[in-house]
């Protein structure tokens, strides 16, 4: 890789992690599509996870006293168990057919719900299960399933800090059950250790500055925020599997 992709991937990181820790949507959702422009998608699932589990060490632990625990159990179980089932496969596709299905589901349920059903969301007591246990497949399998788990949290009105705070440490399970899978599946390499140190510096400076933006949002215009997000989460992806797959 050479330097300038080095800083990209950087860059990358830093704003994905800064839109993460504001909307409570997977990082991964914007990394992902991104960083595989430049970089095979092993080592994208890889350093996504190390990301992740930094990203949502921090925020778990700066919004520890608004963590809902129930949701958290609820959604974190089946989220746990289905991304060990889907890192184990996550070689399975070629890199811009996981962007493209991924961009299709997101893209389709965004617009849904921003322009069709404006009021309606997600509910029923199956709701956390089911959205759990995709989010939990999509981001073993893909690198990032987590706006799904955003989208049907979207039901159950937490305040903004709430959200992200919850969202957060149902993400950190699975991270670190798929960063052990892709790890022991040789993902990373030790050329590329040296973006721990700086993600970790990334991390704390882009999820400080989420803090104090958070604390200004109301909950209505979150929730309309957090939609937008996985929209441009969906079409950057669909735009990037057509790159790739050029």
């Amino acid at each position: 890789m050479s330097h300038l992709n080095e800083f990209y991937f950087i860059v990358i990181a830093f704003i994905s992690e800064l839109v993460g820790s504001v909307s409570g949507v997977s990082t991964s959702a914007l990394f992902v599509p991104l960083a595989l422009l430049v970089e095979p998608l092993k080592i994208t699932l890889a350093l996504t996870a190390v990301l992740h589990v930094l990203g949502n060490s921090v925020r778990t632990i700066s919004y520890r006293k608004e963590i809902n625990w129930s949701l958290t159990f609820k959604f974190g179980l089946p989220a746990i168990l289905f991304s060990g089932l889907g890192a184990e496969y996550s070689d399975f596709l070629p890199k811009s057919i996981h962007s493209i299905i991924l961009g299709l589901f997101l893209t389709l349920l965004s617009i849904y719900f921003l322009f069709i059903n404006k009021d309606e969301v997600f509910s029923g007591r199956w709701i956390p299960y089911i959205g759990g246990a995709i989010s939990g497949l999509l981001t073993g399998l893909l690198g990032s399933g987590g706006a799904v788990r955003t989208l049907a949290m979207t039901a159950f009105n937490l305040s903004p800090v709430a959200f992200v705070a919850t969202s957060s440490l149902i993400d950190f399970g699975g991270d670190i059950v798929r960063l052990f899978i892709y790890l022991k599946k040789g993902y990373l390499t030790a050329d590329h250790y040296f973006y721990i140190p700086i993600f970790m510096v990334v991390v704390v400076i882009a999820n400080w500055l989420g803090k104090k933006v958070l604390k200004k949002i109301s909950t209505q215009h979150f929730r309309r925020a957090v939609l937008y997000f996985v929209l441009a989460m969906g079409i950057s992806s669909l735009i990037t599997g057509g790159l790739n797959g050029i």
